[in-house]
């Protein structure tokens, strides 16, 4: 697969056009109600029923309901890269040191109380928000609890999750926080968008509660010796998938282009300085906004760039949203994207071949590969008439990265005992990507596997085990 894919079409189909619009509604609904929606009825439903704008009282930058105080907490500044210098739209986060995360081990002002018979752990997702999400993960969430306190429980306990709805949103993510930090957690996981991470990454810290989270960028663990993330970071992906289009793509002396989203900047500066530096061009760097309800104009401005490469840095709806729409304005580059963004089946179930040969990055393996064969295994055990998919295998491998960590801790199990194990710890397993944590670094993967989008068949296709380069 080299050299570039992108072409034009003439002729847009009356689905494409009417398929934007019904999507937007649909995912807004969603995003407004937290409804969770039959996975068929939703995928009907997409070229029948109109709509557009924004979710009821949704305004970005706006306070929460209840008034909170507007959350940020992102990499700002204008960012220097080879050529110029890129915009940034929100404040830097306010924490020095090392990016990697430190710590001295001890923890003294951790609490070293032993747990009782039931191990909570919060869970903070965009329920709603990120994509439309007519999924059942919060099946395997209960397979997986069901399976643990059945078959595998921590040292005699049982386990407890709790699930928030974090609204894919920094100001309903900290609340979703606030939620779970309330109800007196082990621990808490967050897989969603940068600035949530990094608010619910400061109170958690403030209460003394250990945090996993999905990897972003390396600024938000500064100085956070009780936060960790699960995946590769942002900033790497960033620098990974740019030397995949130089090195497999044939991209030297061709025109790349990003369209990020106002919090996800790591990213975008490592695609833009390693395509510079490898002898690409970058043809164009357009910021966007959470749930923005038109790209006709981003389009526009590709096509007029001549990217043949355009880096997708940002979630679900709006990846669905941005290529279909480019598709009917009959332009098909080669789509990229990083781990955890928008490498799930759910989202080429919707774009289909508007994102046919899209590449991303991902931090578990394809749900068709060996290396999900025991998770569905088990879900099939516990949940005989459903079928898993690879949002649960999402959760599989945060809840077992969960376990192993659990089990590392010992019997005598407290939020310091887990902070300190997890100054040391690894996890390899054939459903996630290999994980070493040291006290001085936190980030603990630099590994991906790659797939490739499969527009006919609507799903994403493993083209290569994990690696850390190309």
């Amino acid at each position: 697969m080299c050299g570039s894919r992108m072409h034009r079409r003439g002729l847009r189909s009356r689905t494409v056009r009417r398929a934007v619009p019904a999507l937007l509604a649909i995912a807004l609904a969603t995003t407004a109600c937290g409804t969770r929606v039959d996975r068929e009825e939703f995928y009907r439903s997409l070229a029948s029923q109109p709509g557009t704008g924004q979710a009821p009282g949704q305004q970005p930058g706006g306070a929460a309901p209840g008034g909170e105080t507007p959350v940020s907490g992102v990499p700002g500044g204008p960012t220097q890269v080879p050529g110029g210098s890129l915009p940034t739209s929100t404040a830097a986060p306010t924490t020095t040191g090392s990016p990697t995360g430190s710590g001295s081990g001890s923890f003294s002002n951790v609490s070293s109380a032993v747990i009782g018979n039931t191990i909570r752990i919060g869970f903070h997702l965009p329920e709603t928000g990120a994509a439309p999400l007519p999924t059942d993960y919060r099946d395997t969430i209960n397979a997986v609890t069901e399976y643990f306190n059945a078959e595998q429980r921590p040292h005699g306990r049982t386990i407890e999750f709790i699930v928030a709805d974090d609204g894919y949103d920094a100001q309903k993510g900290l609340a979703a926080c606030k939620k779970i930090a309330g109800s007196n957690p082990l621990l808490a996981v967050g897989h969603t968008m940068p600035a949530a991470q990094d608010a619910c990454a400061r109170l958690f810290g403030e209460r003394g509660i250990p945090y996993f989270m999905r990897g972003t960028y390396p600024e938000i663990l500064r100085n956070r010796s009780l936060s960790w993330f699960g995946t590769v970071s942002d900033d790497r992906q960033g620098r990974m998938l740019a030397e995949y289009v130089l090195k497999r793509l044939g991209g030297v002396g061709r025109k790349s282009a990003v369209v990020f989203q106002n919090d996800q900047v790591s990213a975008r500066d490592n695609f833009v300085a390693t395509i510079k530096a490898g002898g690409g061009k970058i043809a164009a760097v357009e910021e966007s906004v959470p749930r923005q309800p038109d790209y006709a104009a981003t389009v526009q401005k590709l096509m007029d760039a001549g990217a043949e490469y355009v880096l997708l840095s940002m979630p679900p709806v709006d990846a669905i949203k941005l290529s279909v729409q480019a598709q009917g304005q009959g332009y098909h580059p080669q789509w990229l994207g990083g781990g955890t963004w928008w490498n799930y089946n759910m989202v080429l179930e919707s774009a289909g071949m508007a994102l046919d040969g899209a590449i991303v990055l991902s931090p578990w393996p394809s749900i068709d590969s060996a290396g999900a064969d025991e998770f569905k295994r088990v879900y099939k055990k516990y949940r005989p008439d459903k079928e898993p998919d690879d949002i649960g295998l999402v959760m599989w491998g945060w809840t077992n990265l969960i376990h192993e960590a659990l089990a590392k801790a010992g019997p005598n199990l407290s939020r310091r005992a887990l902070a300190q194990a997890l100054q040391t710890f690894r996890f390899n397993k054939p459903y996630w990507l290999p994980i070493a944590y040291t006290p001085s670094d936190h980030i603990g993967a630099d590994s991906v596997a790659v797939f490739r989008a499969d527009g006919q068949a609507r799903r994403w296709r493993q083209i290569s085990g994990f690696t850390s380069g190309f």
